[in-house]
């Protein structure tokens, strides 16, 4: 037994040197992605840093033949793109995009829920629209149902935007419909791109909408495919929800957060509060949240989408078919009429 530990340790030690040479890599090669992708700075500028940086390390400890300059200088350098991404902190008062220039404001008047700033453009193309803020008024008693919303926006399944949409009578006894959808706070001439959402340059907020904005932009102006997943949650269980989106879209005008591409992005808030209702919460660890596109897989294995059998049926059944109605005022309509009719299901890959 003892002679054999003569074999353990060197192996022990040899695997550890390993892990931690991997460690050091894995924080460099961060810490390189916090350099070009630093909020408000310019590529190129961050390539010249780069180059300066290292270099001089790498020739520092080449000129006094001690590695250790090297070694350590890049944990300097790592700490130091850390300290300097967390002295930024979000903001509520930049320069936002028209789309993204208002935030939902909410009062409760006998069990109604009144809504201003609810956005309901109408689009020619995702930069050509017509801007209209509206108020909507939403009795608690008249919530009837939530949706799930999964557009898939890459060639690849796990690449996806989710979003949720509550259907409700409204005063008038009209079914009337309402989207919310967890984005990046654009600003002005700002696009979203990955890797930048990892390292502090988006503020997160969540865009509350008509169906015929917020879905329809996806399905007829985009041409994005959609699917719309109904949850059966009972109407106790949606009031909560609703309630509780609306609460957090409202704090986050007033207390900002960073969006980020794993950790607070679409699919990871939605599931903040679905996991509200859930028997047991899934963690925003679990790969069919970081990779959003894999969300309806949870949907599926919780046994909340009514009539379905199989992940693929769900898919094929619960996909939008935009060839039967057109993007306007009776949309909400007729994408539940409609929408989901289809004369040959897709193909579906799980």
């Amino acid at each position: 037994m003892f002679e054999d530990s003569e074999l353990i340790w060197p192996a022990l030690e040899m695997l550890l040197k390993v892990l931690g040479w991997i460690f050091w890599a894995l924080v460099l090669l961060w810490a390189i992605g916090g350099v070009l992708n630093f909020p408000g700075s310019q590529f190129t500028l961050g390539i010249v840093l780069l180059v300066v940086v290292l270099g001089g390390l790498f020739g520092a400890a080449a000129y006094w033949g001690n590695r250790a300059i090297f070694i350590y200088g890049i944990w300097c350098f790592d700490l130091f793109v850390l300290l300097a991404l967390w002295t930024i902190q979000p903001r509520s008062d930049r320069v936002w995009a028209a789309d993204m220039e208002r935030g939902i404001s909410v009062r409760y008047v006998d069990d109604v829920a009144i809504l201003r700033n609810v956005r309901d453009f109408r689009y020619d193309t995702e930069s050509d629209f017509e801007a209209d803020w509206v108020e909507r008024r939403i009795p608690l008693g008249g919530l009837q149902k939530v949706w799930l919303g999964v557009e898939q926006i890459a060639a690849w399944e796990g690449v996806a935007h989710v979003f949720v949409t509550f259907e409700y009578v409204d005063e008038q006894q009209q079914s009337q419909a309402l989207a919310v959808s967890a984005e990046i706070h654009r600003q002005q001439g700002e696009e979203f791109a990955v890797f930048p959402g990892l390292y502090r340059n988006f503020e997160l907020t969540y865009v509350v909408g008509t169906e015929r904005d917020l879905i329809g932009l996806r399905t007829h102006v985009r041409v994005d495919p959609v699917r719309l997943y109904p949850l059966e949650i009972d109407r106790v269980g949606v009031k909560n929800l609703f309630k509780d989106v609306l609460r957090r879209a409202e704090k986050l005008q007033v207390e900002p957060e960073f969006y980020h591409t794993i950790t607070n992005n679409c699919a990871s808030n939605m599931l903040y509060h679905l996991n509200k209702l859930a028997p047991s919460p899934v963690s925003k660890w679990d790969k069919r949240v970081i990779f959003s596109g894999l969300v309806d897989r949870i949907a599926y294995s919780l046994d909340v989408v009514p009539d379905v059998s199989s992940l693929e049926e769900m898919r094929a059944k619960y996909l939008v078919n935009i060839a039967n109605f057109e993007l306007d005022e009776h949309y909400s309509q007729k994408l539940r009429d409609v929408g989901f009719q289809h004369q040959n299901s897709p193909e579906v890959v799980q």
